[in-house]
């Protein structure tokens, strides 16, 4: 049977909804993301419309724009880079570049710093006029350190493919469907030497960092940035094993089983009161990251600094439901609203909570989608506890692949 909900709390909810119109879903698919990559995870850096989400740094803001759909580097004097507002630590990036007839010179750095140089305090993917002499500053070289097996840059005023996999120590660049090196930056421990001593080593780069676009003075056109999330990174360890359920006790008859390829699902058939899957350790300050895909409609939750006996406690639900009204996915159940749906059903994404004292921020898919102050009563009666994923209902069924917690990182600081 369904959970029952008292008929004036019901109606109180009903009369709210009608305040509210239905959140528009994302339109990434077509317009910027095929469906294979949609379902597989991916979302867009770039909107094709405006640079939200990226930060000019440099003294002329007009080194960089978007016309006509695409984010164009103009060329214009004293430009500098461009990141991305937040940091990602593993991942697979996708671009697309071109260069004008006359060629042209650019980079797209990762894990970058917001200070220093990118090339150097993260790596540069070189973009770069095709037949280069020097193999570490071609196209595609990590800029001064690894050098493209293979030449697979198209003539200029084509576009050029490029995916690059950043995992750990693990970086794998491909350009145009070839792979141009797939080697560990662990191995690259050694300085030049030489006339090429100011190389620097790839051992001691970070492992998290901005991603960041390059103004050298040319004209270059960039679309399709796009970035699928991978688990791990510094500091992040995992909550579930993706074997069973050690660590976690099951609250309430909903089902809660662990699929053959290590992905834990939760299936509400046959609930009959509020159910939940508990951690047994408990958190104060934190961040937990999660992968997370839901079925027609579904409706759960991550709930965390949980105390007491009673499923779905009134501390704080990142909540998922791509179709609720009001407090759809992201949002923080009745105390904040998020601002936009980054979340389809049937497709696998992000979301990011960051707890810091009263500091409440909840990032889906890449952007930051609520930035909560909780009220002080709150606060201290759920100043810290277990996490929990919720089964809301019988008709849910999420799929959750990959659920990790770390410290609050210094970036992420309030």
């Amino acid at each position: 049977m369904r959970v029952l909900v008292p008929l004036l709390t019901l109606c109180a909810l009903l009369a709210c909804q009608t305040m509210h119109a239905a959140p528009e879903p994302p339109d990434w698919v077509p317009a910027l993301l095929t469906q294979e990559e949609a379902t597989e995870g991916f979302f867009p850096l770039f909107d094709g419309e405006s640079l939200d989400g990226w930060w000019i740094r440099g003294t002329n803001p007009d080194a960089f724009t978007v016309e006509d759909g695409l984010l164009v580097v103009t060329g214009e004097p004293d430009g500098d880079w461009i990141f991305t507002d937040l940091t990602f630590d593993n991942y697979v990036l996708r671009y697309e570049y071109r260069l004008p007839p006359e060629g042209g010179n650019s980079g797209v750095s990762i894990r970058a710093p917001r200070h220093g140089d990118p090339a150097f305090a993260g790596m540069e993917i070189q973009v770069l006029t095709p037949g280069h002499e020097i193999g570490w500053q071609s196209s595609g070289a990590i800029y001064a350190a690894v050098e493209p097996e293979v030449e697979a840059d198209r003539p200029v005023g084509e576009w050029n493919s490029v995916e690059v996999l950043v995992d750990g120590p693990r970086i794998r660049t491909i350009m145009n469907d070839q792979t141009l090196y797939d080697i560990l930056t662990t191995d690259y421990d050694e300085p030049g030497t030489g006339e090429e001593e100011w190389r620097h080593t790839l051992a001691d780069r970070p492992l998290s960092g901005h991603i960041a676009i390059q103004s050298h003075s040319d004209y270059v056109e960039f679309r399709n940035i796009r970035l699928k999330p991978l688990p791990g990174g510094p500091e992040w360890r995992p909550l579930f094993n993706q074997r069973d359920l050690t660590g976690w006790t099951v609250v309430g008859d909903a089902q809660w089983t662990v699929l053959d390829d290590g992905i834990l699902r939760g299936d509400g058939a046959g609930m009959t009161e509020r159910s939940e899957l508990r951690s047994l350790e408990e958190f104060e300050d934190f961040e937990i990251q999660v992968w997370i895909r839901t079925h027609d409609r579904a409706n759960s939750g991550v709930f965390f600094r949980g105390r007491g006996e009673d499923a779905w406690p009134r501390s704080y639900e990142a909540q998922i439901d791509n179709h609720a009204t009001r407090y759809f996915t992201g949002a923080i159940w009745d105390q904040a609203e998020a601002s936009e749906l980054r979340a389809m059903d049937h497709c696998w994404f992000h979301m990011h909570v960051i707890a810091q004292g009263r500091h409440i921020d909840v990032r889906v898919n890449g952007k930051t989608v609520v930035e909560h102050v909780a009220d002080e009563t709150r606060h201290e009666t759920y100043p810290s506890g277990w996490i929990t994923l919720q089964a809301h209902d019988p008709d849910m069924i999420v799929d959750f692949d990959h659920v990790e917690v770390r410290p609050v990182q210094e970036e992420n600081r309030r």
